[in-house]
């Protein structure tokens, strides 16, 4: 399994006047971005992806997304829509995410959660200056 828990009650802080705000804004493209750097052949892996609070999800997604934007559109209804603003999972529960993520593929052979993760701190202090 391949998860990334964004859990921001250490970034709170960065964020003065609306850490809701920051940390939704910096979730959606952080999880955007893992998914749309994710490798594709089928689309099944892709498809995949999926957004939850704290607990991480569970099972398979059936059928494919090539473009990565089904699962992109999935992730940003649940950040979006989600009251727990504060905690946000993203998992894929393929047999081979571990796979990937560590070299497996051509198109990803850096991965792409621990290469789009190096970018959180980036992303948050974007974000966090969007609403000062």
């Amino acid at each position: 399994m391949s998860k990334f828990t964004l859990d921001i009650q250490a970034y709170v802080a960065k964020a003065k006047k609306n850490p809701e705000t920051v940390m939704r804004a910096v979730s959606l493209k952080l999880f955007s971005a893992i998914i749309k750097s994710s490798p594709v052949d089928t689309g099944r892996f892709r498809m995949n992806w999926q957004t939850t609070g704290a607990n991480p999800a569970t099972g398979l997604i059936a059928g494919v997304d090539l473009t990565g934007n089904k699962a992109a559109n999935s992730s940003a209804t649940y950040i979006t829509n989600s009251p727990n603003w504060y905690q946000f999972t993203l998992t894929n529960n393929l047999p081979y995410a571990q796979r990937l993520e560590y070299g497996w593929s051509k198109q990803a052979p850096v991965g792409m959660v621990r290469v789009n993760i190096a970018r959180f701190n980036t992303l948050l202090n974007e974000e966090a200056a969007k609403v000062r």
